[in-house]
């Protein structure tokens, strides 16, 4: 992909992001101020679609990211820095405090979305799925069912979580590639004495205030 079309897909997954709203050519050119025509980010508007990374629901004229889209601005476009100073200080006061339950509620109540704890492959713990339920891709009635049924049953499926999560690393489990729900993202880490913390968010989330956090609480275990 040339660095033109990495730009817009860039653009249009964080305003997507943000605003939860299909992301169209108009607002494109006049509030982010490209320096092309409307007639070229329609067309790399439709060939970013073409290649996979951007669809457009029905009732809309305007595109949202793929599954696709979010792996690639996840690997090659949105960058790494390290978690708020303060965010930090706060994990490290919680954990020391009240232990990795009170810092999971800290998590959720940061990112809006439900944190899961597996202090082993036996006991799990989670928090905030009031907040994943209140975004607006759970509005709808039976989605949301069907994901609570997946919090009812999560300790059938926490063998797979721990399977799909390497000992060393952090991994953002986009979709399908999610064990626990193809509705959602998966940002998951390995802690010490067999614990594994994870953030349940929906697709369009705040990927990069989600995994710092991911990684500081990894850090600070």
């Amino acid at each position: 992909m040339d660095q033109r079309k990495e730009n817009l897909l860039k653009l249009i997954i964080e305003n997507y992001i943000d605003s939860a709203e299909p992301v169209g050519s108009k607002f494109l050119v006049e509030e982010a101020a490209l320096d092309v025509s409307g007639a070229t980010v329609r067309n790399e508007m439709r060939e970013l679609e073409e290649a996979g990374y951007l669809t457009h629901p029905h009732t809309s004229a305007g595109r949202i990211p793929t599954e696709s889209g979010y792996r690639y601005y996840v690997e090659r476009l949105m960058g790494t820095t390290p978690a708020k100073k303060l965010d930090v200080k706060k994990l490290e006061t919680l954990a020391k405090a009240d232990g990795l339950k009170s810092v999971g509620k800290y998590v959720a109540d940061a990112t809006e979305s439900a944190v899961i704890i597996a202090l082993n492959r036996n006991s799990v713990y989670y928090t905030g799925i009031s907040y994943l339920f209140a975004q607006p891709e759970f509005q709808d009635y039976a989605h949301t069912v069907r994901m609570s049924e997946i919090f009812d049953h999560c300790e059938d499926h926490i063998d797979e979580l721990y399977e799909a999560v390497e000992k060393t690393a952090t991994r953002v489990l986009i979709g399908q590639e999610n064990p626990l729900g193809g509705a959602c993202t998966l940002f998951a880490t390995r802690l010490p004495q067999g614990k594994l913390f994870a953030v349940m968010a929906p697709l369009r989330t705040a990927y990069v205030r989600t995994l710092q956090l991911v990684e500081a609480v990894k850090a600070i275990a």
